[in-house]
């Protein structure tokens, strides 16, 4: 077996004629598999006697929003047992588990408002994007099922956009003995400008949990670093890594029982990094612009990849190989925000350790006029008809309320010189923003020169979207300073 020079396809040579065949087993496997091959934990894994018998079982949910009207939902299931999902509203494809055995019978659904930040299981993308250098807009995207049932299951996606850019991805679901369901991928883009290009993205459901009771997921791990390493960082806003990779590099999450996704790189065009995003804690895998055309006047990335689960008695393994990513202590210059707490401003975000909650985005705490202590936030006024926001997001993820409770936000602000407007607290959702919501979860104005005053507003978070979004708001000319600021759980 051989690899054909730039083309993404595998090539057998049989009495002198070439099959190309595109899911042919690799010549060589990644970083991941050797150190699995390596663990003493994984050599000691039953083997699965299994035959998948994958189909598809299509569906249409209740969607409030617009967009997601016309698209395609499609459950994954192996016989009776639904194992995960693929839609074209979100372009991705997520798997609930890695085995049939595990939580056997559990009749998966996905909840009513659904979107890539509350997923149940892993997820990685049916579609590829320009990595902070946009390509044009999309102008086509299709998703074919080469295979729908039996043993694999195999589709492709195809996306065109404006000035020639395309691209593809082929996918394949298959059964591994060791670690259950695997997800193999290869990606093709081609494009006239060369661009670094976000081939696949990982996410898993409760990574970017705000409440500590239900977050997973502690830790990301990654390797290989171009020092060889692997390393791991703790779910912190302050640490949000990039990290370039040598070939055959991977990522994933830890540590869990029943599943431990990772991403693993086999092979790749061209060099690749990481980039842990800085609200939801997904994890962008992104190749590197191309640096030479190739004869059709085109630049072109190609990647082969797969979607696994590692068991957690092997991930502790992985884990105990790894060094921390960041190995800072003590305190950042970041004040952060957590639920069911007196956020004082005191004290910042501590180093190397999971913090569950966001930062304040492009504002910070500073000494000065306190409720409590000696720092607070101070926001100033941008002028009369506009209105300055404080807010936490962008920098860890967002807040969750549950729609059957009932939450009271609430702080301690004082005012100097506010005209034209006031102060105020307000809560949003953090994906639909429905102005029918925000009248009902905004305090009363603080305006002129107030000493600390109380403020706050009890609200039930919608059902349509469990995210919110904390606003600290100076409407008009004049400062105010927030303290003491708290989203708490109230009786109803």
């Amino acid at each position: 077996m051989k690899k054909i020079s730039n083309v993404s396809t595998w090539a057998i040579v049989v009495g002198g004629l070439i099959a190309l065949s595109f899911w042919s087993p690799l010549a060589s496997a990644g970083e991941l598999q050797n150190l699995l091959d390596r663990s003493k934990a994984f050599a000691a894994l039953s083997l699965m006697k299994h035959t998948p018998a994958f189909r598809l079982e299509s569906f249409e949910p209740a969607q409030h929003r617009p967009e997601a009207k016309g698209k395609q939902w499609w459950y994954i299931c192996d016989g009776d047992e639904r194992i995960g999902l693929i839609t074209t509203w979100l372009n991705h494809v997520e798997l609930f588990r890695f085995s049939p055995d595990v939580d056997k019978g559990a009749k998966y659904e996905i909840p009513e408002i659904y979107h890539w930040a509350n997923l149940i299981g892993a997820r990685i993308q049916l579609r590829m994007n320009g990595y902070h250098s946009p390509v044009p807009p999309l102008t086509s995207f299709k998703l074919t099922f080469t295979k729908d049932r039996g043993d694999s299951l195999e589709f492709k996606t195809e996306q065109t956009h404006k000035d020639g850019y395309s691209g593809t991805i082929e996918y394949r679901l298959v059964w591994d003995e060791r670690l259950g369901y695997v997800l193999n991928g290869i990606s093709h883009f081609a494009m006239p400008e060369p661009r670094q290009i976000e081939f696949n993205n990982l996410l898993a459901g409760r990574v970017c949990e705000s409440r500590d009771d239900r977050k997973r997921w502690q830790k990301t791990m990654r390797g290989r670093l171009p020092d060889g390493r692997i390393s791991f960082v703790h779910h912190n806003p302050v640490n949000i890594p990039v990290d370039d990779v040598q070939p055959g590099g991977f990522l994933g999450f830890v540590t869990e029982e029943e599943m431990n996704p990772f991403v693993e790189l086999l092979d790749t065009s061209g060099p690749v990094f990481f980039a842990t995003c800085s609200q939801w804690y997904d994890q962008h895998i992104v190749m590197k612009p191309p640096e030479t055309k190739e004869a059709d006047g085109l630049y072109h990335l190609r990647a082969r990849y797969r979607l696994l689960s590692v068991p957690g008695t092997v991930a502790r393994d992985l884990e105990a190989m790894a060094v921390v990513r960041d190995a800072a202590t003590g305190e950042s210059s970041k004040a952060g925000f957590l639920q069911n707490k007196v956020n004082d401003f005191e004290t910042f975000v501590p180093h190397g350790k999971v913090y569950n909650g966001p930062i304040w985005q492009h504002i910070n705490a500073t000494e000065g006029p306190a409720h409590s202590g000696k720092r607070s936030i101070a926001v100033r006024g941008l002028g009369p008809g506009k209105v300055k926001s404080a807010l936490p997001i962008g920098g860890g993820p967002a807040i969750y309320g549950e729609s059957s409770k009932r939450y009271r936000l609430a702080a301690w602000v004082k005012t100097k010189g506010l005209d034209r407007g006031g102060a105020y607290l307000q809560v949003d959702d953090v994906f639909f923003n429905w102005q029918d919501v925000q009248a009902t979860r905004r305090t009363k104005k603080l305006t002129g020169d107030q000493d600390w005053t109380r403020l706050e507003v009890d609200f039930t978070p919608s059902p349509r979207d469990p995210f919110l979004l904390i606003k600290l708001c100076v409407e008009g000319t004049g400062t105010a300073w927030f303290d003491d600021l708290e989203l708490m759980e109230v009786a109803r």
